[in-house]
């Protein structure tokens, strides 16, 4: 029996597992049961109270990103709801002067994508950017990372677990060595959260952000930003909306004031059925718990990687376990083609150029899912 094989009696509150081997919770996760009585509350709320619903949404918002913040380890109040993180980071980017010397922004090679264009676009605005190379296509080394950052960074860019091979950055040094030169850290955690325990507190970092579609079954449309106290208020984001303002609804005509904490960053008019729809799977998180969901995603991913092994397949994620998130990467061989041939046999999984096909479990998978995906994927390639 693997770990915590109790959690198999879960899989009822998520219909598509009985349907197909939903095994791309590193893509999106599967949709609890829930959603559609969380959402049927929205609408008869709209329907009903009309207008009036407001006074129930407003503190629905705060509610949900309090839940985001129970997740990642922050305190009530400090975190925020967007609809995704590509605003959130266009947000965060407008508070920063990249006109002066100080204009250097640290990210990495094997960073989301998104991401990257952002802040490449930023060098019209003056930003000076590094980034640091992966030597094997896996992980990045954290000291490269610290050896870039100097006296003239003003902000280092790094995912907790990388998106192509679930590599768990070593963001201790790294976190050191910005603040030790007074620049800020701003943590993408969108592959960790809701798989990975860990606290934004403890971390150290002064804004992190991810989003719901993968491990927090929390569905698209809810991108979250946690924004640390003792730095939020320096921070004076020109991306601004009425929402972020410190009295919305005083509709005062000049120059915006802005909310205390986090609140600045909540732009206009939050996306309420995304929240409403977020509301079951973050809730399931928090009641496995993210110790349980942990050790649950070890037992069935280290199996996963070492039967990948024996089967003569590549495996493009860590092979320790605590270098490695909740995904495995695995190349069997002309995986494109694998993959399509998966997704016609009912195997949930996605494919990424250049690595392979991410197989990425979560608590409610089973291990024999997981030995149905390898014996397929072997029975395809021959």
């Amino acid at each position: 029996m693997s770990v915590h094989d109790d959690l198999l009696a879960r899989r009822a509150d998520y219909p598509i597992l009985g349907r197909k081997t939903y095994l791309i919770n590193n893509s999106l996760g599967a949709m609890h049961r829930g959603v559609r009585d969380s959402l049927a509350s929205y609408a008869d709320a709209w329907a009903t109270d009309g207008v009036e619903a407001w006074h129930d949404w407003l503190p629905l918002m705060t509610r949900v990103a309090d839940l985001v913040g129970a997740i990642i380890g922050a305190p009530p109040g400090t975190t925020v709801m967007h609809q995704n993180v590509a605003a959130l980071l266009g947000a965060v980017a407008s508070c920063l002067d990249l006109s002066g010397p100080r204009n250097k922004v640290v990210t990495t090679a094997m960073d989301w994508p998104g991401s990257h264009y952002l802040w490449t676009e930023h060098a019209r605005f003056g930003a000076d950017l590094v980034v640091v190379p992966s030597d094997d296509g896996v992980g990045v080394d954290a000291q490269r990372v610290v050896d870039a950052i100097d006296a003239r960074t003003l902000v280092v860019s790094v995912s907790y677990v990388l998106f192509k091979s679930a590599y768990v950055m070593n963001l201790a040094p790294i976190v050191a060595r910005a603040h030790e030169v007074g620049a800020l850290v701003l943590l993408d955690s969108y592959q960790a959260a809701g798989v990975l325990p860990f606290s934004v507190t403890d971390l150290g970092v002064d804004l992190c952000v991810g989003g719901s579609v993968k491990y927090l079954c929390g569905g698209p449309g809810n991108g979250w930003l946690y924004a640390a106290p003792g730095v939020v208020e320096s921070l004076r984001p020109a991306q601004v909306g009425w929402f972020g303002h410190a009295r919305p609804f005083g509709f005062e005509w000049s120059a915006v004031e802005y909310a205390k904490g986090a609140g600045r960053f909540m732009g206009g008019t939050p996306g309420l059925p995304a929240a409403y729809a977020a509301i079951p799977g973050y809730q399931a998180v928090l009641d496995v718990g993210l110790d349980r969901i942990r050790e649950r995603s070890l037992s069935l991913t280290q199996p996963l990687l070492e039967g990948a092994l024996e089967r003569g397949f590549t495996v493009r994620s860590p092979h320790d376990p605590a270098r490695r998130g909740g995904h495995v990467t695995i190349d069997p061989g002309d995986s494109e083609r694998v993959h399509d041939v998966l997704l016609e046999r009912g195997f949930a999984v996605d494919h990424r150029p250049g690595v392979g096909i991410r197989v990425g479990p979560h608590f409610y998978n089973s291990a024999e899912e997981c030995t149905a995906i390898l014996d397929e994927m072997a029975a395809i390639v021959g």
